[in-house]
């Protein structure tokens, strides 16, 4: 996850990066971190790093302000991602509405919660496909 000081990050921390069963699947299947924006165009820019260069180069083409959520593999492929405002539009619609573009029937009364975890698997299922080629 890409982070540029902002509310919609604050917002993230304080809710689904709290929840049990998110914290428990980062930690069952991820590798779970931050990097400032000026942090990667920093390395994109260091010619005596070649390969960490190539990652934050991937990195930095998927993101866009204030925050980017990523699953990316250990190269730095970018297999999924989610715009924090997009993701917070998404997960503020209420179940019933028709225009709501995902169920929020993952056991879990926090919508954040439910689609958070849902981006998260959708990402290891993307993941799959590079990993068994």
């Amino acid at each position: 996850m890409y982070n540029d000081t902002d509310c919609s990050g604050r917002t993230l921390r304080e809710t689904v990066l709290e929840s049990s069963p998110v914290l428990a699947l980062l930690n069952q299947s991820f590798v779970s971190s931050w990097s400032l924006v000026k942090e990667l165009e920093d390395l994109q820019a260091d010619e005596n790093n070649p390969v960490l260069s190539q990652q934050a180069q991937l990195h930095l083409e998927k993101y866009n302000f204030p925050v980017e959520m990523m699953v990316a593999l250990p190269n730095g492929t970018v297999v999924h991602h989610i715009n924090a405002n997009t993701f917070l539009d998404q997960t503020s619609m209420k179940p019933e509405e028709d225009e709501a573009p995902f169920s929020f029937s993952a056991g879990f009364e926090d919508p954040s919660t439910s689609t958070y975890i849902r981006f998260l698997q959708e990402g290891l299922e993307k993941a799959k496909q590079y990993l068994e080629s």
